[in-house]
């Protein structure tokens, strides 16, 4: 008598279980994106505020928070990388 196994085809199996998963990542990815963006401005409405509410003149101030608003921005950070050239902002 032999014994056969069933085998498992990891070779098909495993793209269709990421491309299944892929869309709930994208999602939360997504999801986690826009709430720091919304914490981004928030902080930098707050930082111009206090700058004001100190005694800076609105113009200073305005320029000094545009440049605390870069530090937060994701396309700053991909500028810098090597291996992102070909994206249209990374120029």
């Amino acid at each position: 008598m032999t014994r056969t196994t069933m085998t498992t085809r990891t070779d098909v199996t495993m793209p269709v279980a990421l491309a299944a998963g892929l869309p709930i990542l994208l999602l939360r990815l997504g999801t986690v994106y826009l709430r720091l963006k919304a914490k981004r401005r928030s902080a930098v409405r707050a930082f111009r505020r206090e700058l004001v509410r100190g005694g800076m003149d609105r113009d200073a101030a305005e320029r000094l928070a545009a440049e605390f608003a870069s530090y937060g921005r994701l396309r700053t950070y991909l500028k810098g990388a090597d291996g992102l050239r070909f994206l249209s902002f990374a120029r």
